[in-house]
């Protein structure tokens, strides 16, 4: 009989166990899942214009909106604690950028040569979320938010809080290759609570946002876009329409096209350059070519908004979608004529602009 005892006390002993650990002096929190958060299995193309300190593709999301379970202790009813999310690199700093205008450090991954990153985090508590704030802390900190939600004591009602993690690549050495990365975790995160002047954290519930082995891949070998040829006719000017240098006419719409656009690239840009001199930067204005006859005028390039192009200058392609394969884009652009002398003869006026596009 005893030994029977002993068998059954034993198991009930082992059922017990593995109680569910709760972190909090006014608020109790526990993890709702498990330790982790996972970023979806993602392709980061590396475009061939890339440089050490550029941005590799977009934002990349792990999103858990009840990471933890929570619940005020009755023992606080009577107070309204605030809580909030902290962040926590466990990756030394390699450098800083400034990206959508806010400053962010930039981790050193360890987990592949060259590659490295910014984050940033917010929370949801009770509903209440939190803007997005830059990790910039050195690794091993735990980082703050300026931002904290109060709550009230709910007849012991629980409440979840939630945290989003994004993760933005950085080219950090030209020795980034193509590949794989294993088991990466970028960046932890824990509940934070503070009330009269004291604070308490989740030393022992927080979360990991983590890439299973194999659940980042770096592509060196990204496409380009198709960029056609494009012809402008501008139509005739009389030439005792022109009445002195600066002077213009003639000005006539075309686009400049990008077709069949890679998926995944940080950003595409373009830039003009004219085959013959520029003879005014400032205004988009450069020298017709050799086959042309007429004199005192010169060709002009602008926006469809009637602002000069800037020669050798890179334009952002902002309706560039980096998570759309194969689309087109297109810029609206005007060409025209531009005196430059104070007698202009007859003639035709031709000219050409070479256009370039980088893929970061």
């Amino acid at each position: 009989m005893a030994k029977i005892f002993r068998s059954i006390l034993f198991i009930a002993f082992a059922g017990i166990s593995h109680p569910v650990w709760g972190d909090g002096t006014w608020v109790d929190c526990s993890r709702t899942n498990s330790y982790y958060q996972y970023f979806s299995t993602t392709t980061i193309q590396i475009g061939k214009d890339a440089v050490v300190g550029d941005l590799l593709g977009g934002w990349i999301t792990s999103s858990d909106p009840t990471a933890w379970t929570c619940a005020q202790r009755s023992s606080s009813q009577t107070i309204s604690p605030q809580l909030a999310v902290q962040g926590y690199p466990p990756y030394p700093i390699w450098n800083t950028t400034t990206t959508e205008g806010q400053a962010y450090s930039v981790y050193n991954s360890t987990v592949k040569s060259g590659l490295g990153y910014i984050a940033r985090w917010r929370y949801t508590v009770k509903g209440q979320t939190s803007t997005w704030y830059p990790l910039t802390v050195a690794a091993g900190i735990y980082q703050t938010p300026a931002e904290l939600f109060p709550v009230t004591y709910d007849s012991g009602r629980s409440f979840n809080i939630g945290v989003d993690v994004q993760i933005r690549f950085v080219k950090t050495a030209n020795t980034l290759t193509a590949g794989t990365t294993p088991v990466f975790d970028p960046m932890y995160t824990r509940h934070y609570q503070f009330y009269n002047g004291a604070s308490s954290t989740g030393g022992g519930t927080y979360m990991i946002a983590e890439f299973l082995a194999g659940g980042l891949v770096i592509n060196t070998t990204g496409g380009t876009c198709t960029t056609p040829n494009v012809d402008v006719t501008l139509p005739p000017a009389a030439r005792s329409d022109f009445s002195g240098p600066g002077y213009t006419t003639s000005r006539t719409d075309f686009k400049l096209n990008f077709t069949q656009c890679p998926a995944g690239l940080a950003s595409i840009s373009y830039s003009f350059m004219p085959t013959t001199t520029i003879k005014n930067n400032s205004q988009g204005v450069f020298a017709p070519d050799s086959t042309s006859t007429a004199s005192g005028v010169a060709l002009q390039m602008l926006t469809d908004q009637d602002i000069p192009v800037t020669f050798n200058t890179d334009y952002l392609l902002t309706s560039y979608d980096s998570g759309t394969a194969n689309t087109n884009y297109s810029v609206p652009l005007r060409a025209g004529l531009y005196q430059t002398e104070n007698a202009v003869s007859s003639g035709n006026v031709s000219g050409s602009v070479t256009f370039t596009l980088k893929y970061k």
